[in-house]
């Protein structure tokens, strides 16, 4: 069995109010006329979010190398997914 390395609790409490402001920031921009810009916005917010808790609370950056291979692989699967329903909407 793999162990893991403990993060000192301080890491996980800074990463946890990281996200925190992050949700504010994106309530915060739902309340701002930007049009179009406003979802580029959102979505950059969220997919920084899910960098770091994939990161952080998936154990990426201490987990063996397959395991992040496996979800870069994922991650990169979902980016295509949304820029397919983007492009789709766009032809429309």
């Amino acid at each position: 069995m793999i162990s893991h390395p403990v993060l000192p609790a301080k890491v996980y409490v800074l990463i946890w109010l990281a996200l925190i402001t992050l949700l504010l920031l994106t309530l915060g921009s739902a309340y701002l006329r930007l049009g179009w810009v406003n979802g580029a916005i959102n979505l950059a917010i969220a997919v920084v979010k899910a960098v770091l808790v994939m990161i952080f609370f998936m154990h990426l950056r201490s987990g063996h190398y397959l395991l992040r291979i496996v979800a870069a692989a994922g991650f990169f699967w979902l980016a295509l997914l949304i820029g397919l329903a983007f492009t789709d909407i766009g032809v429309r």
